[in-house]
């Protein structure tokens, strides 16, 4: 699964957006604030970056919270388990899968 890295600042208002999308949706991630993370500042100038939020998925970089793009380079998606509720990371594109829930070991088909 494609890891996502955010790159952000604690003033911006559009970070602290992206930063609720993802955890509402379920979706892992690890930020880098820019104004805090010397490493994490060098990082985003080598990528060439000029604004926040900007966020890098596996080898893709996103300028801007353009919540279609981000999840379009998802290699999954976050369902939840019909029986539990509990969030679950599916591979995208794989067909019909059998789907056990780490939580409550309930097993369902998923189309992906």
């Amino acid at each position: 699964m494609k890891k996502v890295i955010a790159y952000t600042t604690q003033t911006c208002p559009h970070c602290l957006k992206a930063k609720q999308y993802f955890r509402d949706k379920g979706i892992p991630f690890e930020e880098r604030d820019v104004n805090s993370n010397p490493s994490a500042l060098k990082e985003f100038q080598m990528l060439k970056l000029t604004g926040v939020p900007a966020f890098l998925i596996g080898e893709d970089l996103v300028v801007g919270f353009d919540q279609n793009r981000i999840e379009g380079l998802l290699d999954f998606t976050v369902e939840k388990c019909p029986n539990c509720a509990k969030k679950m990371m599916i591979p995208k594109g794989k067909g019909k899968l059998k789907i056990t829930c780490k939580s409550c070991h309930h097993q369902f088909e998923h189309m992906s």
